[in-house]
């Protein structure tokens, strides 16, 4: 009995990427990026609510048509992405220390996470497949009507891949993970969460 050689097992996923990408129009990926943070007391249980807003103008994360209109995909995220991320937020500001709220109009302290984009690219590179990931979040603190907005974005690129990990899940957990990471140590969104009011100078009396 022959062995099959590694280059007859790429060829083999190869073709029946070609295959199932003609057939199969929809292909679904679970967005669960991780917290890549230390725990800390830094938050001092001072209360953050929480609120996350998905700005996407759909749940597509890539499309491709190869020539002849023979071949095609459509790469959306499963699940709703604000759950997720209320989720996640909320179990990053506990491992700081903060004590996570749900969000109101009358909250004075607030972590606002906006995603932007999330947006993947696959390129033929036959037998192999080349992959391009971009993401983009915003995270804003509002505290005691002061307000500081930053953006966070993470790209990454694998090339040479087989193709049996299409539509490569991990890649764009991969780059989601690495912009929560961003944001919960990001030293001005921290010290935005952490300032406190004043107390009031006290009163003199004569």
């Amino acid at each position: 009995m022959k062995l099959i050689s590694s280059k007859n097992i790429i060829i083999a996923f190869w073709a029946l990427f070609v295959i199932s990408s003609g057939c199969a129009k929809n292909h679904r990926v679970l967005i669960n990026p991780s917290i890549p943070i230390h725990d800390s007391t830094i938050g001092n249980q001072l209360p953050v609510a929480v609120r996350v807003v998905d700005s996407r103008s759909s749940n597509v994360i890539s499309k491709w048509q190869g020539e002849f209109k023979v071949r095609k995909f459509t790469v959306i995220s499963q699940g709703d992405l604000k759950d997720i991320f209320t989720t996640r937020t909320r179990q990053a500001l506990t491992k700081l220390g903060f004590s996570p709220k749900n969000f109101n109009l009358k909250s004075e302290r607030s972590l606002l996470i906006e995603i932007l984009s999330i947006k993947s690219h696959y390129q033929e590179d036959p037998p192999k497949i080349n992959i391009r990931v971009k993401a983009n979040i915003k995270a804003t603190c509002k505290n005691q009507g002061k307000w500081l907005s930053k953006n966070f974005t993470s790209k990454k690129n694998r090339s040479d891949i087989s193709p049996a990990s299409f539509p490569n899940e991990s890649l764009l957990n991969d780059s989601l993970s690495e912009i929560m990471g961003k944001i919960f140590t990001n030293p001005s969104l921290i010290a935005c969460l952490t300032a406190e009011q004043p107390a009031p100078a006290p009163q003199i009396t004569r």
